[in-house]
């Protein structure tokens, strides 16, 4: 036998055997034991005893810290590491962590964690924090998602930033209604008045919640400023006319350092009323953001009780208005077509001759599924789809907790070109 056929049948029978949790008990003894110990850490008042091979293995700002030249901190028996409030409470169960690859965490302790995890690159408890904080700021835990977007956003954590803005899109309405509202940052205004997925009953219902934010006696002092950065930020173009004008009766309207900034949004809607059912001939496009419907659950055209309703090939008939331009009057007939195997809901959009124009209906369909208490749970949104004549269009929805979700209520948000 070759020596290349034997080195061959030695690798066929290679295979790696581990024992992880004797391994991780061994280290875990160590932990803030005197026994072994090589360095001091020092956070506020507190001392541990730590070991320099612990510490440089499971981060390299430790490593860096305690190995290379360039620190001073490298051959002191104790370092002192200056952390916030809220890291210096929860520092043992950071530490603990790289001895035993386990943390304790609660809401209340989680941003701290999270932030010494980020400090000092422990990528693995980083994504464990974040898993953690991304499924307990899943709705209807608002709280929750407002406590942490900012850490998030700071952070630079997507997928946190993402889950904590939906949930806070979700229940928007919760929000502009507490008592906390006057009381929230500029920056975080302004980035939910940024999204599209706000669920709302209409967008005067958001008007109403800024003014009575810049009008607040601890924002007056810079209401300039504030007006110039979020007044643009609100959809004109989706009210109707009697908000229009009430608007422009109103306390921002006659400011003088609001008033011209106001007008000249006001201006915009009324042309967008006024243009956007010629845009086609006129060769003119209104798809900016400005223009494009929230989640308005006044754009509800049918509600769906999940568990008590059988709706397999059921239809029914639902009204809107017709066009993109919001309108009291509803006169464009559609047919809903519901079907549902297992969690899958399988819907079919119709629209009657009465809902075209130029013989297509331009809609963004919204799902909204609630639970008991009418929190909202899921949000699907399809792209904005054309549905010409004699056609229907099919969606296609997976109930994602089936065991909570109640209802849903269908929405049918006409577009501009």
């Amino acid at each position: 036998m070759s020596e290349n056929t034997e080195v061959s049948e030695s690798c066929m029978d290679l295979r790696i055997l581990r024992d992880e949790v004797n391994f991780i008990q061994s280290v875990s003894q160590f932990y803030n034991e005197e026994a072994l110990s090589d360095i001091i850490l020092i956070v506020n008042k507190d001392k541990y005893f730590a070991h320099k091979f612990v510490l440089a293995k499971s981060s390299d700002v430790f490593k860096a810290m305690l190995c290379e030249k360039n620190w001073s901190h490298g051959n002191k028996a104790e370092v002192e590491l200056n952390e916030t409030q809220e890291c210096q409470q929860v520092f043992d169960k950071f530490l603990r962590y790289l001895y035993t690859a386990e943390v304790s965490i609660s809401t209340s302790s989680a941003v701290g964690i999270l932030c010494l995890a980020d400090k000092y690159d422990v990528d693995s408890l980083k994504q464990l924090c974040v898993g953690y904080m991304s499924e307990n700021s899943r709705s209807p835990k608002v709280k929750n998602a407002l406590s942490w977007y900012p850490w998030a956003k700071a952070l630079h954590f997507t997928e946190l930033i993402k889950q904590c803005t939906r949930t806070i899109a979700w229940n928007f309405l919760e929000i502009i209604t507490s008592s906390e509202w006057t009381s929230m940052d500029l920056e975080f205004l302004y980035d939910m008045l940024l999204s599209s997925e706000l669920v709302i009953p209409n967008e005067c219902a958001i008007w109403q919640a800024l003014s009575k934010w810049l009008l607040h006696e601890s924002h007056l002092e810079h209401l300039k400023d504030n007006a110039a950065k979020l007044l643009p930020l609100i959809r004109f173009p989706q009210m109707i006319v009697s908000q229009l004008y009430e608007i422009e009766q109103g306390e921002l309207a006659t400011n003088l350092e609001t008033k011209h900034l106001l007008h000249e949004l006001l201006s915009k809607a009324y042309r967008f009323r006024a243009l956007c059912p010629s845009q086609v001939d006129l060769s003119i496009s209104f798809n900016e953001p400005f223009y494009i419907p929230r989640d308005y659950t006044e754009l509800t055209v049918d509600n769906v009780r999940m568990q008590n309703t059988l709706r397999f090939g059921i239809q029914v008939d639902v009204k809107m208005y017709k066009g993109p331009v919001p309108s009291e009057n509803r006169d464009a007939d559609w047919k809903i077509t519901y079907r549902k195997q297992g969690e899958v809901w399988t819907l079919l959009l119709y629209c009657h001759e009465t809902g075209l124009i130029h013989n297509e209906a331009r809609v963004q369909p919204s799902i909204i599924v609630f639970n008991d208490a009418d929190k909202v749970m899921q949000v699907y949104r399809e792209p904005t789809c054309v549905i010409t004549r004699g056609n229907t269009y099919n969606i296609q929805l997976s109930v994602e907790q089936p065991s909570v979700s109640r209802h849903m209520s269908v929405l049918l948000k006409p577009m501009p070109q």
